[in-house]
């Protein structure tokens, strides 16, 4: 199968950022793992990719970062997501439900 193209994966990035710390504080290397994970492989995020998102995300009040250090570990940035994070994280989802049936009806998924 060929790779997803890299503006959709673009336009992925902040509903598929805000939904994976919905579940959960997170730093970015735990992120781009989770996202590989969850698609198994088929999106492959670098690292240092996702930091201008999530310093555009902070910028705006969607997420907030903090420094935890842990035992025997260096210090990592980690995210939380905030009110107004899961308020646009509801909005993604519904254009993304409305895409996503447009598509379905298109292509005679949905009877």
């Amino acid at each position: 199968m060929k790779s997803i193209s890299k503006e959709l994966v673009g336009a992925s990035a902040i509903p598929i950022i805000l939904s994976v710390l919905r579940n959960g504080d997170s730093y970015g290397y735990e992120i781009v793992q989770s996202v590989k994970e969850l698609t198994h492989g088929e999106i492959k995020w670098k690292e240092a990719s996702i930091y201008p998102v999530l310093k555009k995300l902070e910028s705006s009040g969607m997420i907030k970062s903090y420094w935890k250090v842990l035992e025997n570990e260096r210090p990592r940035k980690y995210y939380t997501i905030l009110a107004d994070g899961k308020k646009q994280l509801e909005q993604n989802k519904y254009e993304w439900e409305l895409v996503q049936a447009v598509f379905g009806k298109l292509w005679g998924l949905e009877t």
